[in-house]
C-alpha cells in the first residue's frame, strides 16, 4: 500500500472514531406534529393539551430535571401499550400497576451545556419523547417513589 493510501485509510479511521465519540444523534420535533407539554409541581402533573388524536405524539418535559412514566395497558392476549380502561386508571391511582406497560422518560442527567443544546429535541440529553398512541386513555406519572404518584391522563381521540 502506498504512503498516500495509508494516510487516507488512517485519516478515514480517525474521522470515524471521532464521530463515534460524540453523543448519539438527536431528533427535532417535525413541523405540524402533535405536541403535549408535561408540566409538574410538587403535587401534580399536567398535560397541555390533555387530549390529542391517535398517532404520533411528542411529549415535551418543561422542567429542567424531571422523570416521568408513560403508561398504557398490557393484558394477556392484548398488545402492549393499548389504552387504559377507567378501572385501570383507578387501580393505577392507587399504585397498582398490574397489566400495565410503562416507558420512562426524563430530562436531566447530562451537563447543562448538553441539556441546553438538546432542549426541544429527542435524544439522550433532550427533553422530548415520542409515543404512538391509539384512541383511548393513557397515564403520565411523575416521579417514582411516592404512592400514589401524581398522575395526569392523556385522552386520545380517533
Amino acid at each position: 500500500m502506498s504512503d498516500g493510501c495509508r494516510s487516507t485509510v488512517v485519516l478515514g479511521a480517525l474521522a470515524i472514531l471521532l464521530v463515534g465519540c460524540g453523543r448519539p444523534y438527536t431528533y427535532s420535533i417535525p413541523q405540524g406534529a402533535q405536541v403535549v407539554h408535561v408540566v409538574s409541581t410538587a403535587s401534580e402533573v399536567r398535560l397541555e393539551p390533555a387530549s390529542v388524536h391517535a398517532g404520533d405524539v411528542w411529549m415535551v418535559i418543561d422542567a429542567e430535571a424531571a422523570s416521568y412514566t408513560f403508561v398504557g395497558a398490557s393484558r394477556p392476549g392484548g398488545r402492549e401499550g393499548d389504552p387504559l380502561t377507567d378501572d385501570d386508571l383507578a387501580r393505577l391511582a392507587r399504585g397498582d400497576t398490574q397489566y400495565t406497560a410503562t416507558s420512562g422518560f426524563s430530562a436531566g442527567g447530562c451537563s447543562p451545556e448538553q441539556a441546553a443544546e438538546d432542549r426541544g429535541k429527542m435524544g439522550p440529553c433532550g427533553n422530548v419523547m415520542k409515543f404512538t398512541v391509539r384512541a383511548g386513555k393513557y397515564a403520565v406519572l411523575w416521579g417514582d417513589t411516592a404512592h400514589p404518584l401524581p398522575m395526569a391522563v392523556l385522552e386520545v381521540l380517533p
